[in-house]
């Protein structure tokens, strides 16, 4: 019996060991997306098979893998959100994004499509695409984690650019993520270069994900009916990172009551006194925008045309395609959130 005893609390001892060791290792998770299936355009069955490869061998590797096919835009923005929630839950995780699908080109920025896409003409992808600079700042904000994201698309049939992905490289600033485009062309079957490419480079076991990366990149640029691009991870220097917190402080009030010039008193011939020109509102980031603040910045998108949807402070796919349209007009990022700065000149525009 003490024998026995003995073996049985030796057991124990050893699975809590084991299971101790696998809660100490870092995650390790990708989000692969199948846009295979189109509203408007024709199918793209290769984008299926092509996941499927991608899967099967992030898998072998370790990765947690989340599948997700045929997204429309909300489900699309769902999907990259829940991953760089696990990302930034987890400073010292690994993470892999795939996405395999139509994409287009317009005013030099590339768009990925969802499945509910309908782009008749191209500007149309400015309120039903995902600009791929947006979807890539969205894993990579206050996030400390490593990873790559590939990119696997196809032109749409209708498109007007010779490549989906040409300005990649100038749209997207280097981080802690390295980025492989891979713009098909022909009508090959099977899965597509780039599948394949992950596929062997996993199979030589290369745990640095960032020779994982370089790995497919060179692999891509060996094969004929694709064209590559690649923006290796570059993390953010020590420096700059230090340099963050030493922004200069505000001024002592002491010092501005040194400098300050006292107003002109008013002046008392002037019966009826001029109207003092309006005060210069001042926004927050949307992600702190009251209820009433939301409403009015609906409000305003829809006073300028770019909005039609209801006025009840939730920011839905209409009120992010409206975003995007300002922020079109105002030639900045198109990422469908305001920032405060975009924000407070959307108010101050209106006064």
């Amino acid at each position: 019996m003490r024998a026995h005893l003995i073996t049985v609390l030796v057991g124990l001892a050893f699975a809590c060991c084991c299971m101790n060791t696998a809660r100490s290792e870092p995650l390790r998770i990708a989000l692969v997306i199948a846009n295979g299936r189109y509203a408007s355009m024709p199918a793209l069955a290769r984008c299926t098979v092509s996941a499927t490869a991608v899967r099967d061998a992030l898998r072998g590797r370790g990765f947690e893998v989340m599948e997700r096919s045929d997204l429309g835009r909300g489900e699309f923005d769902t999907s990259i959100g829940a991953l760089a929630r696990r990302l930034a839950a987890a400073p010292a995780a690994s993470g892999v994004l795939y996405y395999c699908g139509y994409a287009l080109e317009f005013n030099g920025r590339s768009f990925l499509l969802p499945a509910s896409a309908s782009i008749a003409r191209d500007y149309d992808v400015l309120t039903q695409g995902i600009i791929a600079k947006s979807l890539v700042d969205s894993l990579i904000r206050g996030n400390e984690s490593r990873g790559f994201i590939l990119l696997d698309v196809f032109r749409t049939p209708a498109a007007s650019s010779t490549a989906a992905l040409g300005g990649l490289a100038e749209q997207i600033r280097p981080s802690n993520f390295a980025v492989i485009g891979a713009s098909n062309d022909g009508a090959s079957e099977g899965p597509t270069a780039a599948a394949l490419a992950l596929r062997d480079q996993a199979a030589e076991g290369e745990t640095s994900l960032d020779l994982f990366a370089g790995g497919i990149h060179r692999r891509l640029a060996k094969a004929a009916a694709v064209t590559a691009h690649f923006i290796p991870a570059m993390p953010r220097p020590p420096a700059e990172v230090a340099a963050r917190p030493e922004a200069p402080p505000s001024p002592a009030p002491a010092a501005s009551t040194a400098i300050a010039v006292p107003p002109p008193p008013p002046e008392p011939a002037i019966l009826v006194s001029p109207a003092a020109p309006p005060s210069r509102a001042t926004m927050a980031d949307e992600d702190q925008m009251s209820d009433q603040d939301r409403r009015r910045v609906q409000a305003l998108l829809a006073t300028m045309g770019y909005y039609s949807g209801r006025i009840d402070g939730t920011f839905g796919p209409e009120t992010r395609a409206a975003i995007r349209r300002y922020q079109f007009e105002i030639k900045a990022d198109l990422t469908g959130r305001l920032n405060a700065e975009q924000a407070t000149r959307l108010v101050n525009s209106a006064r």
